[in-house]
């Protein structure tokens, strides 16, 4: 993994959560439009 492209998050409340929430939702779909068709409706199902 190239980690030049990681963020570090304080979780020292200095971060709104819903900021914390949107940035989580924001990296899990920029790794699932990466992935396969197949893989990504298997995913779906799932949710």
């Amino acid at each position: 993994m190239l980690k030049a492209q990681w963020n570090t998050v304080n979780l020292d409340g200095s971060i709104p959560k819903g900021e914390i929430e949107r940035m989580i939702d924001n990296s899990f779909m920029l790794v699932v439009s990466k992935m396969t068709k197949k893989d990504q409706q298997s995913i779906q199902i799932q949710l």
